[in-house]
Parts: structure tokens; C-alpha cells; sequence
């Protein structure tokens, strides 16, 4: 792990605030080891605000539904690219600006373990760190103990703070939501991970870790490190388990869940409001207007161009935060579950060389990979040595594209050599 800028101070004290919705709405239906939601809705079907539109199929543990985040129409149902360039199947809601909403389940209590996953399925909450993982499948146990319960507070990246803006601002609900999952779990030890800059929130929790039904809750501080919000890296700083990679974190006793996580599964379960919006940070040295946003799911990047009257010129728009985001030049591509941030940074050219053998990114590795041989066997094509060297186990954040002293393409061809194996897997098949 290596130090890095935080950048943070722009948006780290700014409220949230709404940001006002788009008169287009694109939802995609995203796939997750192979699985992918249904749409049960058609071009020209009126929908109200919370309305489910495309749903798991039966049998399938790996996707997630997806809800109308506005009243209005199905304006059209084709695949439409996304930040990583792939194509994907996607809803998009003409919104009338009705705000006509569904009814939603009204509260009750006693809620079994049972009752709470599936309201949390049923919620469409996904992890918002950015994998938007199912939720409710890493709560089904099959027999597992937790021991530590981990709540990823980290936010690792620089300039955002959407994060810290939920536990500072929304601090109850989080603490509510907590104890909601751990009621699953049963852990004895649960952890908030935040990173020293961030150590200030304490005096925020101090009222809530008080309290005799949040006892079991302690703060956890980390060094101010790059990728400490990883959840291999998260689990051995908090834990001091290392794990194999082949494993999973509840096969040693552990479950990560982010922030946004957490408080999207409070509002599932206390509420019963599926996941329409989330809090980003839009940042940036090229934009004008920086802050902390409830922003619906499905609102396009055009759509924030548009609302602040920022131009494109000179600027590098970028979906996520600046080591793991994705550069983005299609003004339709939408705010996702997993979007963290909208960053405006300048353009700057770089000059590639060759590389230099030097190691650097070899030592700040998170993951004890060997970087440059990506690169070097994606150049010269051979694509199944790329897994020789573990590129499967590349959690992509960048920290070696960014100690490169030759500004070698190690991330481009890091994500291009795992898409040539997954072509090349399924041609085999």
C-alpha cells in the first residue's frame, strides 16, 4: 500500500444535498457471475416511483431487482454501453415529473433473519463501494459463524466523501442499520473502519457507542493509506487475518459491508424503500460545483453536464474515484448502485515509455502481483499466461499505474487481458 493525495478537503464538510432528477432515467440490468435481473416491464408501460421493473428469475442467487426510480414511461429496453465500454440491457423511464409512487410495505415488528434478507433482496441493495455484489447473498450464511463484522468506512479514494457524509450526516440510521444486519450475524466483534483523516467522526459516534444497544460497536482507525478500503486489505488491518485468495471473507469468520451498503439496508427493512438513489461526491479540479448529492440511480452523466453548465473542454469526466473510475465520454452512461463519485479532472497527456524493471509496482501491490507482466504478455498476446501470473486476482486499483515512473498502461491492460480470457473461456466452451 503507498500514500496518496487525499484531495478530499473540497466536498469532506458540504451537506448533502438533492440534485434535481434527469427526464431520462437509464437502469441497467446488471450482471454478476453470469446472472442478470429480467425485465417485467415493456416499451410504453406506465410506472410509478419504487415500482419493481425487472426482477431475479427463479433459481438465480447472483442478481439483483431493479426498481423504477421515477414516475413516468418506458421509453426503451435495448443495451446501452456502460463505463467499462461493455453493452448491457437497460430500462430507460421517460419521467413525468409526477413523483407517483407504488405503495410500499408498512412496518411491522419481530422481523425473523429470514424476513430481513429478503426485504433486503427485495430492496435491490447491492454493495456500494462498487462490485454491487447482491447483498442478501453474503447474508446467507449455510451454517457459517461470523466472528467480526466489519462496516467499510475507509473510502480510500481521493476526492470522494459521499462515505463520510452518510456517517457524519446520517449517523442513526447507519448505527439502526448496523445492528439490523448484525441481528444475521451475530457477531461479537463489529467494527467501524474509518482512516485517521477521517478521525474526527468519533466525536459523531461517541453519543451512539454509549449507548447500551450499539455496545458491541467499536471504531477502528487506519493509517491513511491507498487501497485500505480494499476488503483483503480491510480485513487483515482490522483482523490480521490474511486471507487466501481463493477464499471467501465469511470462510474466516468475517463480513465486510460498505456504508452506503448499510444505510441503503435500513432504508429495505425500517422503510421498505428499494435502492433508487445514493449520495456521490461530484469533485474535481475542472468543475465549478462540487458537493455531496442524493442523486437517483439511472441519471445519466449528461444530465449533471447539463445542470451545472460545465463543458467537456480540456476535462477527463470520470465515474468513480480517479484510481478505480472509469473515463467516460458517453454522456447517456448512468450513475449506478456502485457509482461513488462524478469527477471533473484535467486532461493531461501522457508520455509512455518502456518499462524500466524498476519493481515499484511489484512493492506497492496490494495484492503481491507482479503488474508489469500483465502488460508484457497482453502486448505480446498471450493472453492464457496472463492468469499464470494471477491477473484474476487483481482488484484493479490502479496503485501501480500510478507509481509507474513510465506511465506504462498497467490498468488498460489489465482490464483488456481479463476481458481477452473471458472471451477466450467462452469460446472454449
Amino acid at each position: 500500500m503507498m500514500h496518496i493525495f487525499s484531495m478530499k478537503g473540497k466536498t469532506k464538510e458540504m451537506l448533502i444535498q438533492p440534485l434535481a432528477d434527469a427526464p431520462f432515467l437509464y437502469m441497467p440490468l446488471l450482471k454478476y457471475a453470469g446472472s442478470v435481473p429480467a425485465p417485467i416491464v415493456k416499451i410504453g408501460d406506465i410506472v410509478k416511483k419504487y415500482q419493481l421493473i425487472a426482477q431475479i428469475p427463479e433459481g438465480v442467487n447472483w442478481a439483483s431487482n431493479v426498481h423504477s426510480p421515477v414516475s413516468g414511461m418506458v421509453h426503451d429496453i435495448k443495451e446501452y454501453p456502460q463505463a467499462d465500454g461493455q453493452p448491457l440491457l437497460t430500462i430507460v423511464i421517460k419521467n413525468d415529473f409526477k413523483e407517483t409512487e407504488t405503495v410500499l410495505q408498512e412496518e411491522r415488528q419481530g422481523y425473523t433473519s429470514e424476513d430481513i434478507i429478503d426485504l433486503i433482496e427485495k430492496g435491490g441493495v447491492v454493495g456500494e463501494g462498487g462490485a454491487q455484489f447482491p447483498t442478501a447473498s453474503k447474508y446467507r450464511l449455510e451454517g457459517r459463524q461470523i466472528n467480526t463484522f466489519i462496516i467499510n468506512g475507509a473510502e480510500c479514494e481521493p476526492y470522494l466523501t459521499a462515505d463520510y457524509a452518510i456517517m457524519a450526516e446520517r449517523t442513526e440510521k447507519l448505527f439502526q442499520g448496523i445492528n439490523i444486519l448484525n441481528s444475521i450475524l451475530q457477531a461479537q466483534d463489529v467494527v467501524i473502519a474509518i482512516e485517521e483523516q477521517n478521525k474526527e467522526l468519533q466525536k459523531i459516534f461517541a453519543p451512539f457507542l454509549r449507548k447500551k444497544e450499539f455496545e458491541k460497536i467499536r471504531v477502528f482507525i487506519l493509517s491513511n493509506e491507498y487501497p485500505q478500503g480494499g476488503e483483503l486489505q480491510l480485513i487483515k488491518s482490522v483482523t490480521g487475518i490474511e486471507m487466501p485468495r481463493n477464499q471467501r471473507p465469511r470462510d474466516v469468520g468475517v463480513i465486510v459491508n460498505n456504508v452506503g451498503t448499510i444505510y441503503a439496508a435500513y432504508e429495505a427493512v425500517v422503510n421498505s424503500k428499494p435502492v433508487i438513489s445514493r449520495i456521490i461526491t461530484i469533485s474535481g479540479e475542472e468543475s465549478e460545483y462540487c458537493g455531496n448529492f442524493e442523486i437517483k440511480v439511472g441519471t445519466p452523466i449528461g444530465h449533471i453536464l447539463n445542470l451545472f453548465g460545465l463543458t467537456t473542454n480540456n476535462k477527463t469526466i470520470v465515474l468513480g474515484g480517479p484510481m478505480m473510475g472509469k473515463a467516460v465520454t458517453d454522456w447517456s452512461i448512468p450513475i449506478t448502485k456502485g457509482s461513488g463519485g462524478v469527477l471533473f479532472l484535467k486532461k493531461e497527456k501522457f508520455k509512455r515509455s518502456n518499462c524500466i524493471s524498476c519493481g515499484y509496482c511489484v512493492d506497492v501491490c496490494p495484492m503481491h502481483l507482479m503488474p508489469m507482466k500483465f502488460e508484457e504478455y497482453f502486448r505480446r498476446g498471450k493472453y492464457f499466461n496472463l492468469e499464470k501470473y494471477s491477473i484474476s486476482s487483481c482488484i484493479e486499483c490502479a496503485a501501480c499505474e500510478y507509481i509507474c515512473p513510465s506511465n506504462v498502461p498497467l490498468i488498460e491492460s489489465i482490464k483488456e487481458g481479463k476481458i481477452k480470457l473471458k472471451q477466450l473461456a467462452d469460446a472454449i466452451q
